[in-house]
């Protein structure tokens, strides 16, 4: 009778043992893909001087991604604020390139531009953010041009003819071209960009304060 108890108390631990073994995994389970709806996207924006701008396109919080290769041409990360039109806004991010401003830069195969605007890479579009394509090899974002154009609450304009949508380069949150636009509160502001959401940089959103 004595061995018969045993072996039922060692069964019964043993499945006990499992049972606690595959709650973790579940648990797991269920946190990654929350964090995973929470994620950080990128690019950022940031207009903690309410001027309606970017903060990291322009000179005193000018944030060109971490350090890197600097690409001739197209800034790449480390690039230093350019603005020879005068505009206040640094001009490689008007000129259409992949090149970076703001948090979340990563460039595994350290070529100059960020891995989440790079259609070879497993962080391209990653969780949602704005989106990087160039089909006719041109060096500029298809969806900021006419054949391709993605802008939303705007039609394309390009008063100064150099054939990226003007839009695109006032740093302004119109800025947005490329799938993945949400504005549930209706206010013409992508949601990932307002103060809380997934792409709004600094202190208060999901990317790191600037330094």
């Amino acid at each position: 009778m004595r061995h018969t108890v045993t072996a039922a108390t060692i069964a019964l631990a043993a499945f006990l043992a499992i049972g606690l073994a595959l709650m973790p995994a579940c648990g797991s389970s269920t946190t990654t893909a929350a964090d995973t709806s929470t994620s950080a996207i990128y690019p950022m924006f940031l207009d903690d001087n309410n001027d309606g701008i970017n903060d990291y396109y322009q000179s005193a919080t000018h944030d060109p991604g971490s350090a890197g290769a600097r690409m001739s041409g197209i800034g790449g990360a480390a690039h230093d604020f350019v603005d020879n039109d005068g505009d206040g806004i640094c001009d490689y991010a008007q000129n259409g390139s992949p090149t970076w401003h703001g948090p979340g830069w990563v460039d595994a195969d350290n070529n100059g531009v960020c891995d989440y605007w790079q259609e070879s890479h497993a962080q391209y579009g990653m969780n949602g953010g704005m989106t990087y394509r160039d089909m006719n090899l041109n060096g500029i974002n298809d969806y900021m041009e006419l054949f391709a154009h993605q802008g939303y609450g705007h039609d394309y304009v390009d008063l100064d003819g150099d054939g990226i949508c003007d839009y695109a380069q006032n740093g302004e949150t119109q800025g947005w071209h490329g799938p993945n636009w949400v504005d549930d509160d209706g206010n013409g502001m992508a949601d990932y960009w307002q103060a809380g959401g997934r792409g709004h940089g600094g202190m208060m959103g999901g990317g790191s304060p600037m330094m």
